[in-house]
């Protein structure tokens, strides 16, 4: 691997620290729990890998490094660990949830599979999940994710394991990866960041009709 690499992670259940191990031995890297990684740590790594447990379509823990976004934009890889299988788009939503509109497009994002039993949940999370349950039987349609859930809560599931994440230690490795697997950034040019950041500081500039256009632009 190119340069020094931080790994910053947020598991609630084993399954994100298993795949830290797995990253560990394959890449020889440092890693903290995001309880107490510090801000000051950044400056001694050339990258940044976050790697947390879905919740929603959120990646959990994200919060301990976004306020450095503006320091580690460049160097950061953003991984979320979820109950379902992998499918092209889902990187793209966890990134639209999780990373503000001012980074996303610099910030590469990769979704690997982990498991899921409710045996190892708190009350407070077997409630909410029973909860989508009932609302998932309720409805006329059901959607391929809503029927793995159904599934997946009724006899519990593990698929860590290192070709799941293969991919994104070979993109660490500096290695071509293919773009359908993982979020890719829309910006890597210097000229093409310098504008964006314009837009973004003229927008912030606009009246508020102005200001929700440029938004809007600059989503897409």
């Amino acid at each position: 691997m190119k340069g020094k690499l931080l790994i910053i992670f947020k598991s609630d259940h084993g399954y994100t620290r298993r795949y830290v191990e797995i990253l560990g031995n394959a890449l020889g890297c440092d890693a903290v729990p995001a309880d107490k990684f510090r801000g000051d740590m950044l400056s001694d790594y050339d990258k940044v890998l976050f790697i947390g447990s879905i919740r929603g379509s959120r990646i959990n823990g994200f919060n301990k490094i976004a306020d450095y976004l503006d320091i580690a934009y460049k160097k950061l890889v953003v991984c979320g660990v979820g109950m379902l299988p992998s499918a092209e788009d889902r990187a793209d939503r966890i990134k639209e949830s999780t990373i503000s509109v001012a980074y996303e497009k610099f910030i590469p994002v990769f979704y690997v599979q982990g498991g899921f039993d409710m045996a190892e949940l708190s009350r407070g999370e077997r409630i909410s999940i029973n909860m989508m349950v009932r609302q998932i039987k309720m409805a006329s349609l059901i959607s391929e994710d809503e029927t793995f859930i159904l599934n997946t809560v009724a006899e519990p599931i593990d698929e860590v394991k290192q070709a799941n994440i293969q991919p994104l230690i070979d993109y660490l490795e500096g290695k071509t990866v293919d773009e359908s697997l993982y979020s890719a950034p829309e910006i890597t040019d210097e000229q093409e960041e310098k504008k964006f950041f314009e837009e973004m500081e003229n927008a912030a500039k606009a009246p508020e009709n102005k200001a929700r256009a440029l938004k809007k632009k600059l989503k897409k």
